[in-house]
């Protein structure tokens, strides 16, 4: 196993004494020591598949990818992240996308000013379509392996807890239904939407 450049290359011997050198895919030597002893199973198995020596490019394989994917209102989610990653990655074969490459994504979205939910929502897909590449033998692995999702609690708009003074100007103004579900939710601890109570 050796380096090349950021990338981690590793061998193994075929059944026929040829020595095959091929790219992790990554740059931690851990992971890249994990495929190649994989693929040293599978040879003494006997059911080495090498993947794709020329993979496909991510915009082609998406087109494919999205066939497979049957709920429309999911298919129209998936196309929108699609057109994010390939603006970002664009002519990059499935092969040269890099847990830096990745990085670089998640970050450049994040400047742009979208939400961490958002830029998770890309990464989700990203990850679904390159598993569905490794699983095909078009990849050697999966740089979303090494990918941690952007925490989305800490952004995320936190409630307010009336004081008495805004809970007795709430409810002067209120209509006679509104205060008595005011009343309800600030006596009783009770959440909108939480199961216990539904507003319809």
């Amino acid at each position: 196993m050796y380096k090349r450049g950021k990338t981690w290359w590793i061998s193994y011997t075929l059944p026929d004494g040829t020595h095959k050198y091929e790219s992790s895919g990554t740059s931690n030597k851990q992971l890249a020591k994990k495929l190649q002893d994989k693929r040293r199973g599978e040879i003494a198995e006997g059911r080495l598949r090498l993947p794709r020596s020329n993979p496909p490019g991510l915009q082609p394989y998406t087109e494919g990818f999205l066939e497979t994917i049957k709920d429309p209102k999911t298919k129209a989610r998936y196309l929108s992240s699609i057109r994010n990653l390939v603006t970002y990655f664009g002519r990059a074969r499935l092969s040269q996308i890099t847990s830096e490459g990745i990085e670089g994504f998640k970050q450049a979205r994040f400047a742009s000013g979208v939400s961490p939910a958002t830029v998770n929502r890309d990464l989700a897909v990203l990850r679904r379509m390159l598993k569905l590449a490794t699983l095909q033998r078009l990849v050697a692995y999966n740089p979303m392996d090494e990918i941690e999702f952007l925490e989305e609690r800490k952004n995320r708009r936190q409630p307010h807890i009336l004081t008495f003074e805004e809970q007795i100007s709430l409810l002067a103004v209120a209509p006679p239904h509104i205060r008595m579900l005011t009343v309800l939710l600030t006596e009783t601890g009770l959440r909108v939407g939480s199961g216990s109570v539904s507003i319809r």
